[in-house]
C-alpha cells in the first residue's frame, strides 16, 4: 500500500503582489509528487488554522516584501500551540541573507533564496519531513 504524498501548505501574504515564483515552486513540488495547498493569508493565525485543517507536513512561506522575521516570531509558537511540532517550516523569497540565522533561531528549518530550482526545495523537503516525523 502506498503512503500518502507529502502535503505542503504554500502560503504568501495577501498584500504581497508577487505570485510567479510561488506558483512556479508549487508546480515543481507537484511535479515531484507532493500535494500542494496554495494559500494567501492576511494574518499568521490563518496559516496556523490552514495547517491544522489541511493536516500538512510542511508549511512553506513565500515572502517578497518585508515582515519575514515578524511572521516567524508569530508562526512558530502558533504551530507549536496547535500541536504541530513535527511540521517542517521553510521560508523562501527575497529575504536578506543576514536574516537567515535569526529565522533559523526562531524555528524556521531552512530559508531559500530566490532563483533556486524547485527540485532543490523538493529534495530538502523529502529528506527532512521524514527526519522530523522520526524525532
Amino acid at each position: 500500500m502506498d503512503e500518502r504524498p507529502i502535503k505542503v501548505l504554500l502560503a504568501k501574504k495577501r498584500i504581497d503582489v508577487h505570485g510567479r515564483g510561488s506558483k512556479l515552486i508549487a508546480r515543481e513540488l507537484r511535479d515531484a509528487g507532493m500535494e500542494v495547498v496554495y494559500f494567501r493569508f492576511g494574518v499568521v493565525a490563518e496559516i496556523v488554522e490552514a495547517a491544522v485543517q489541511e493536516d500538512v507536513d510542511v508549511v512553506a512561506v513565500s515572502i517578497m516584501t518585508s515582515g519575514h522575521v515578524q511572521i516567524a516570531e508569530e508562526l512558530i509558537p502558533g504551530l507549536r500551540q496547535a500541536g504541530l511540532d513535527d511540521v517542517l517550516v521553510i521560508f523562501g523569497g527575497t529575504i536578506p541573507d543576514v536574516d537567515f540565522d535569526q529565522l533559523h533561531e526562531l524555528g524556521v528549518h531552512r530559508t531559500f533564496p530566490p532563483g533556486l530550482p524547485g527540485s532543490a526545495v523538493a529534495e530538502y523537503i523529502r529528506e527532512n519531513v521524514s527526519r522530523l516525523a522520526l524525532s
